[in-house]
């Protein structure tokens, strides 16, 4: 049995959907080649990525936090040490919110010594997501309960308040069109596609007459980060690209 074939049995419980990829994790240097998504009977959303060694099990998250254990971060930059702890490994931070962050550690200690990872496996705690990088051997189904739980607690004691999003680094034309179709700017796969099931003939065609002849435009913008975090601005509009894209295809789909 491949590995691909091990993983599906594991969660068929959920009948995922499956997909080839071809996803860089810099974090791991590694390349995913397979990625499910699917989710449970409570509608709790999840994505499994297959790297050459291990899974990255993902869920969606909203908390105010940013830290890593076992890996240091080089997308949001959780690549300074805060402490190494016995049974879990070491924690990771921007140095930020060090002090929330231990007392998070704390509030997850029993939870993340169960998992005992070793040294190729941890968790990243985005402010979107919650990501667990597991060896191909694990059960999942245990680790999917639990990754429920470590969403719970985090999100219940470290909320992510919401704050008016500051575009002030676009360019004046690329900040009014992100105002103006902010609420289509989604980064989740999920959400995407449930979005892209809702929206209207006439909404697909508003937004692909704005998007597209911006194309050039907003990859020039986005190339200025190079290795550096992109801001709100630039995730908002990278999305609203990858929903254009995804629409254009869809339709050249239809009318082929």
């Amino acid at each position: 049995m491949t590995t691909i074939q091990d993983i599906r049995n594991k969660v068929r419980i959920f009948r995922p959907t499956s997909q080839e990829v071809n996803f860089f994790d810099p974090n791991l240097n590694d390349i995913a080649t397979r990625l499910f998504k699917f989710k449970d009977d409570q509608e709790n959303r999840f994505k499994i990525w297959v790297f050459t060694d291990t899974v990255k099990l993902e869920t969606p998250l909203t908390t105010s936090l940013l830290f890593s254990i076992n890996f240091p971060d080089k997308v949001c930059l959780a690549n300074r040490s805060l402490k190494t702890i016995i049974g879990i490994g070491t924690v990771f931070t921007d140095k930020s919110k060090d002090d929330q962050i231990q007392v998070c550690v704390e509030l997850l200690n029993n939870d993340l010594k169960s998992f005992q990872f070793d040294n190729k496996e941890g968790l990243t705690v985005y402010g979107n997501s919650l990501q667990l990088t597991l060896k191909h051997d694990r059960l999942l189904l245990l680790e999917i309960e639990a990754c429920k739980k470590l969403k719970t607690i985090i999100e219940h004691n470290f909320p992510n308040k919401a704050a008016r999003t500051d575009y002030s680094d676009l360019p004046s034309e690329l900040r009014k069109i992100l105002v103006k179709f902010e609420s289509l700017a989604v980064t989740d796969d999920f959400e995407r596609d449930e979005l892209i099931e809702r929206l209207t003939a006439k909404q697909r065609k508003h937004l692909i007459r704005a998007i597209e002849p911006k194309f050039e435009e907003i990859n020039l913008f986005l190339d200025n980060f190079g290795n550096k975090p992109l801001t709100e601005g630039a995730i908002g509009l990278q999305s609203l690209v990858e929903l254009t894209i995804e629409l254009t295809n869809e339709q050249k789909k239809n009318h082929s």
